[in-house]
């Protein structure tokens, strides 16, 4: 009887391409990957694999899992993410697993979670959760846990839960205070509080040993940073600051700085001198002071869309600079002499007076589906394919409710980016949807993505769009802080595909 169920289970996984014909036996099978599939149900002959570790289900449309999934006593890595889940199924709660991926699926009560003792890396991002009371035991062994795009409100319950958690991501979500709860984290290195609504934050949380902090684009009006002293990376961007002041012996040894579209009109200084990251684009700072020449160590520098009318001597100094953001300031011409002592591969605004922004003609499609193939090259969701890519671009450009831009440089196309014209029914009036921002990799870390979005955004504007819109790759990291720090926002929608048959 088992070997007529193990013919019957391998003849389905073969079916999927998901093992070897040539496999013999269940305990031969030991990583199974059945992402993608559009499958509704597990067979329950699941129970036969005795030895599998890694399980990938990602992709399908599985509400639940089968009971027989209990006798997967090996299994240690369960990856469900992007299916139709509303409840952790109960089979989890006796599996071995170490790292469970259940995000972007529409779950609102992961109380299951209680009976996973081994569990260390856990990703319930992109759900349904109002709260995560009871998910957790005391004796848990989690050490990353993203959270991020959800609906929690606060977490003062849970955080003596957290004790051993190493990476936390509460990102987009509603919590509206940091409270003197947050000091339960006594292992915390990596901590996301980006996208909610706080607006205070209790002293105790600048006693953490954290090293990385994201607090951006939340309701902070005022923020007097000290303590923290081993943090080395801090984002507080799109925060609307009336005040921002470091304190002496604040993160003595911070690396990296972002105060991106705070509306600051003064450029405040870190005191450590190991900085090698500081941004203070969009905001109306118009002194930049000399004593930045003692970052010795600064390798990116991103005051862009400012007042700045002069710079200090100190910068050309800064052999380290790498990148230089200036774009957008009315510098004098004593400022750009300072720029051109530095190396003119660094500095966007060297490259401002060579590269031209403007709409795209018929002659530019053969470049723009070029451009289009290293786009997907990086995006799982597409696959390249330039006749498609071509007849895509030809019909945009035909297209009245479109507008596609193109970076041209010594007449060549070296970046893109298109906006469709669409009609929502939650603004009651047209938005616009953004697609196919690239630039080519030489012409990167220039500012030649930047003009392109500000210019597209600029249009939109123009046209009364209520909202504009994109899509990004989820591992595209690169590309969700480029958006993120540019004014866009993740939201707790998840983009679908659906490919109707001929």
């Amino acid at each position: 009887m088992a070997d007529e169920e193990w013919e019957s289970l391998k003849a389905w996984l073969v079916g999927y391409h998901a093992i070897d014909s040539a496999v013999s036996s269940a305990d031969q099978v030991r990583r199974l990957d059945l992402s993608g599939r559009s499958l509704e149900v597990l067979p329950d002959s699941f129970a036969l694999l005795t030895q599998l570790i890694a399980l990938n289900l990602s992709g399908n449309s599985l509400q639940t899992l089968p009971e027989s999934l209990r006798s997967l006593t090996s299994l240690s890595n369960l990856d469900i993410r992007r299916n139709k889940f509303e409840v952790l199924p109960e089979v989890i709660s006796v599996l071995p697993l170490r790292s469970l991926n259940a995000s972007s699926n529409n779950i609102s009560d992961a109380s299951v979670l209680s009976g996973c003792h081994d569990l260390r890396v856990l990703d319930l991002s992109s759900n349904a959760l109002t709260s995560f009371d009871g998910c957790l035991s005391e004796d848990n062994e989690i050490r990353t846990l993203n959270l991020s795009l959800n609906f929690l409100r606060e977490l003062d319950s849970v955080y003596p839960l957290f004790k051993g958690v190493e990476r936390l991501d509460l990102s987009s979500n509603t919590i509206k205070e940091i409270s003197g709860a947050i000091t339960e984290l006594e292992e915390i290195v990596e901590l996301d509080l980006s996208d909610n609504q706080i607006s205070l934050i209790d002293e105790t949380f600048y006693t953490l040993g954290v090293e990385e902090v994201d607090l951006s684009s939340n309701a902070l009006e005022q923020l007097m940073l000290h303590g923290l002293e081993e943090l080395e990376s801090l984002s507080i961007d799109a925060n609307m600051l009336s005040t921002l002041n470091m304190m002496e012996g604040f993160a003595p040894y911070l690396r990296a700085f972002s105060c991106d579209g705070c509306g600051l009109d003064t450029l405040v200084l870190p005191e450590s001198t190991a900085l090698e990251s500081l941004c203070y684009s969009s905001n109306d700072i118009s002194i930049i002071p000399e004593e930045i020449g003692r970052y010795t160590k600064l390798g990116q520098l991103d005051i862009d869309g400012n007042n700045i009318v002069d710079l200090p001597n100190a910068i050309s100094n800064m052999t380290r600079l790498q990148t230089l953001y200036l774009g957008e300031n009315p510098l004098s011409e004593e400022a750009r002499k300072v720029v051109k002592v530095l190396h003119p591969d660094i500095c966007d605004i060297n490259m401002k007076s060579g590269i031209i922004i403007e709409e795209a003609t018929m002659d530019d499609i053969t470049e723009m589906a070029g451009l289009l193939s290293l786009l997907f090259a990086i995006e799982s969701d597409f696959e390249i394919d330039l006749e498609k890519q071509l007849a895509g671009i030809t019909k945009l450009l035909k297209y009245e409710g479109a507008d596609l831009l193109v970076a041209r440089h010594a007449g060549n196309v070296v970046g893109m980016i298109t906006m469709q014209r669409l009609i929502s029914s939650a603004e009651g009036d047209y938005i616009g949807q953004i697609e196919d921002l690239v630039v080519k990799d030489e012409y990167r870390m220039m500012g030649v993505g930047s003009r392109l979005i500000n210019k597209i955004r600029f249009m939109a504007q123009e046209y009364g769009y209520k909202r504009i819109q994109l899509a990004a790759d989820m591992a595209n990291d690169n590309a969700l802080e480029f958006y993120s720090r540019r004014g866009f926002h993740r939201t707790h929608l998840v983009m679908y595909h659906y490919r109707p048959h001929a």
